[in-house]
């Protein structure tokens, strides 16, 4: 993985530049997925909500949600990953980007996978001693 790029919601990536934020589907998301057979992805100029799932890959492993990490404007799809879907697994954090939102909140630049790791981890030791 990128330096640039941050992880949120375990199976995506953000990074930011230019004022735009540029998300897509990290190699964690990505590991169980033999096929991506469709996409839906929101619309130019579509207001997107902070955590909320705003699009779909249909994969071969069943849907894949798509979040935003901020709320903002969708100002750009990537037309390639639409063409040519298998883009996203060769190369999700350059060619296989999926969209460009412009903020209008301010994005909380935390690599959030940290801490959602360790506390599943920790849910999961708690279930294997009960």
């Amino acid at each position: 993985m990128e330096s640039d790029v941050k992880n949120f919601n375990h199976h995506m990536w953000y990074r930011e530049e230019d004022g735009l934020i540029t998300i897509g589907i990290n190699e964690e998301g990505l590991a169980d997925i033999t096929e991506i057979t469709s996409l839906d992805l929101p619309a130019e100029n579509e207001s997107v909500a902070e955590d909320v799932a705003i699009g779909t890959i249909e994969t071969d492993d069943g849907p894949l949600d798509i979040y935003s990490p901020v709320e903002g404007k969708v100002v750009e799809i990537n037309s390639s990953v639409i063409e040519d879907p298998s883009l996203i697994q060769e190369d999700p954090y350059e060619e296989g980007w999926l969209i460009r939102i412009e903020a209008t909140a301010d994005l909380d630049d935390e690599d959030e996978d940290e801490d959602d790791f360790d506390e599943d981890e920790e849910d999961e030791e708690e279930e294997d001693e009960d």
